[in-house]
């Protein structure tokens, strides 16, 4: 059946009307998918937070027990066992001296105490009997003082023969050159065959477990650091460590007019040397500062973003970082205090693609 022109009108007419109703009607549909998708997700609220106020200064990294083994004896170097990087466990025999000369004095001083103590037991024999023939009046006190003379002249020389077999044994003894701690080798002095004289370097060592770190003050910031004692100290890969004490210097460099701090670190800290160079900083009072959980941030390249919630779902705005603070980060520009964030990235970022998706269908 042929509709008439009338018909037609009003059959587009109402066609028209209906798509227009369809469209608000997927407007809305989208908006409320994009408003449940956000919701779905873990927000938190961009707050203020009083912090503290930090400054930062370069510190040197050095061991607290670094050491330099010298030669106790003389000689030439017959063995070298370890080497530059080498880690040494306390006691172990590190360079050995060619020791003949040495152990020559050894076996003279054990045959002299073994020639003194023979003696000594001849005129321990001769004391006793001149000491009963004394008691029965059978020979004079002059020959009794004389027999008595030579019994401690034998034991005044067996006590010199015993100390000069120990002083043998020591000085064979430094022919055998042992770590005073355990460590690492950082630099050899000496090469193989080379004579040496007591007191010339050998070997120099640290141990990598007990680390401190040295930082000169501005004057005025030392006060204030001294009243506090707060301060944390940050490597190069970012690991922030708290030092187990802090001392401050009781004098200044009178030519810097900078005050020396020290930090001492925990035991086995990691990832530091001595030498190295890190970031140390120092609480010097509070502040309030614009604070996001650190987990909200999300990197693209170089630029960092959080994904903000709106009306319309999530949005990635990119914002500014400043300093951590635990499990928070500084922002210093990008949002503003009450706006919500999403806790999650990776799941924001597909909430606002599929988000974009429907906006464009």
């Amino acid at each position: 059946m042929r509709m008439t022109a009338n018909q037609e009108r009003r059959v587009l007419a109402k066609l028209g009307m209906e798509g227009k109703h369809m469209k608000h009607l997927a407007w809305l549909l989208l908006l409320v998918s994009s408003c449940s998708a956000a919701a779905d997700l873990t927000v938190a609220e961009v707050h203020k937070a009083s912090v503290p106020l930090e400054r930062w200064f370069d510190g040197t990294v050095e061991a607290v027990h670094q050491s330099t083994v010298s030669a106790e004896t003389s000689g030439r170097v017959q063995e070298l066992l370890v080497d530059v990087g080498d880690t040494v466990p306390a006691g172990s025999v590190i360079i050995r001296l060619v020791s003949t000369e040495q152990r020559e004095s050894l076996n003279q001083a054990e045959a002299a105490l073994a020639e003194a103590r023979a003696n000594l037991t001849v005129e321990t024999n001769n004391y006793q009997r001149a000491r009963e023939l004394l008691d029965r009046q059978l020979v004079p006190r002059s020959e009794f003082d004389r027999v008595q003379g030579n019994f401690n002249t034998a034991r005044a020389r067996v006590a010199s023969a015993e100390a000069a077999l120990k002083s043998a044994r020591q000085r064979l003894s430094y022919t055998e050159v042992r770590a005073p701690y355990g460590g690492v080798v950082s630099a050899r002095h000496v090469e193989l065959g080379e004579a040496v004289h007591p007191g010339t370097p050998l070997m120099s060592g640290f141990d990598p477990n007990a680390m401190r770190v040295e930082v000169n003050l501005p004057q005025a910031v030392a006060e204030k650091v001294r009243t506090l004692k707060r301060a944390r100290v940050v490597s190069d890969s970012g690991v922030a460590i708290a030092p187990q004490h802090l001392i401050l210097f009781p004098v200044a460099d009178p030519a810097t007019s900078t005050v020396r701090a020290r930090l001492e670190l925990p035991e086995q800290a990691t990832g530091l040397y001595p030498g190295q160079f890190v970031k140390v900083a120092f609480t010097v009072g509070d502040t309030e500062r614009l604070l996001v959980p650190a987990a909200c941030v999300v990197y693209r390249s170089e630029v960092s973003g959080v994904y903000v919630i709106g009306a319309e779902g999530p949005r990635l705005r990119q914002v500014r970082l400043g300093n951590h603070f635990d499990d928070d980060v500084e922002i210093l520009s990008g949002v503003a205090a009450g706006e919500k964030v999403a806790l999650d990235p990776v799941a924001a970022g597909i909430a606002a693609v599929k988000a974009r998706d429907r906006r464009h269908e």
